[in-house]
């Protein structure tokens, strides 16, 4: 088959090596490894985004610069959060499938939620990464009957950091990293660190966190209280601010981190960051929010939340609990981190999101 992946954004330029070499946000990743896995398949895959790179095939893949427009016959479309760009790409794609590949909570009162209402063709779908998320739109009024659910995966450096039976917590440390985006929940985590830190003064925070790998032209990158809480960040006792890292970088300091600290304070679609750390072997701590209970399965410590209050006493003790069973060479902590890890390998891995999204495209209208 003929698939082709577009990201209209042209501040963006990023291309199929991106994610393999420097920091790239969670959606876009998402979009070069579905491609790479869907080319090992054996399609003719093609990425259009805002790549500054002459035209031409990497990584199995054709990568190209968005002109506009797509010209020749594709099986399969998918518009990475450009639902808006669906009607205008159908005049010309004559009946091909084409999904708007959401990644984010629905936001009324957009130009998106009125592409995403008013789809017409037959085969313009939308494409979710959750239970959850696909719920959030149909409680905005999207049409059910229009929403798949393709789920997000790790990126393939977390696929082989251990060993089959390898024994996880030998190579834990006393180590906690956040590594979402900072309205995530930065300004809690280094609020809660703070008291765990004054309790379990071995602890140190590692935080990979920016705007940095955002395009030039968002909003985030340009805000002063985000500029405050990076200061903030890098003075905090205890902790060590690392920014954006490429994917290999990152993927090491999470084999040897014991916690992913994520106190997020948003409904999150699906997290992409929580997967990946619980790959590498870190007991996730976070909060119920969103799609979180749904990604982490039986194999994280979700902190209630009231409102938009994390509870600190529950995350903190949860924290205390975990750092204190390293302390004592739990065995159990150990066993806890050996079947996560088995548990994510085995299902979170885009080879198997490439068979679920070529039946998506095979499938009958």
């Amino acid at each position: 088959m003929r698939i082709a992946f577009v990201n209209p954004n042209l501040a963006h330029d990023y291309d199929v090596d991106t994610p393999f070499d420097a920091p790239l946000p969670g959606s876009e990743s998402a979009q070069v490894y579905l491609a790479i896995a869907l080319a090992k398949r054996g399609h003719d895959v093609a990425v259009f985004s805002g790549t500054s790179r002459a035209p031409g095939k990497r990584r199995g893949v054709f990568q190209d610069r968005w002109a506009g427009n797509l010209s020749g016959a594709f099986d399969a479309v998918f518009l990475t959060s450009a639902a808006d760009e669906i009607a205008g790409l159908r005049a010309n794609l004559g009946d091909t499938p084409i999904w708007a590949w959401q990644h984010n909570v629905f936001v009324p009162g957009t130009e998106e939620e009125k592409a995403l209402k008013n789809l017409k063709h037959p085969r313009d779908r939308i494409m979710c990464v959750s239970n959850w998320h696909a719920a959030n739109y149909k409680a905005y009024g999207v049409d059910g009957e229009r929403i798949d659910v393709l789920r997000n995966a790790i990126g393939p450096r977390f696929e082989t950091l251990f060993e089959p039976g390898e024994s996880i917590v030998l190579h834990k440390r006393t180590r906690a990293a956040f590594t979402s985006v900072p309205y995530k929940g930065l300004r809690q985590a280094l609020s809660f660190f703070k008291t765990l830190h004054a309790a379990r003064p071995e602890l140190v925070l590692d935080v990979f966190s920016s705007f940095d790998f955002y395009p030039p032209n968002n909003l985030f990158r340009h805000q002063p209280s985000w500029m405050m809480l990076q200061t903030e960040a890098k003075l905090s006792p205890g902790v060590v601010y690392h920014g954006n890292v490429p994917q290999p970088q990152l993927a090491e300091a999470l084999k040897k981190a014991l916690l992913l600290f994520y106190p997020n304070v948003a409904a999150e679609t699906s997290s992409i960051a929580v997967m990946e750390a619980m790959a590498a072997g870190c007991v996730v701590i976070t909060t119920a929010m969103g799609a979180l209970p749904e990604t982490v399965g039986e194999h994280g410590i979700l902190a209630p939340v009231v409102g938009n209050n994390i509870d600190p006493d529950a995350y903190i003790g949860a924290a205390r609990a975990i750092a204190a069973a390293f302390a004592d060479d739990d065995q159990t902590l150990a066993a806890r981190l050996r079947k996560q890890v088995d548990w994510v390998t085995a299902n979170y891995r885009w080879d198997i999101r490439a068979a679920e999204c070529e039946a998506l495209i095979k499938r009958p209208v």
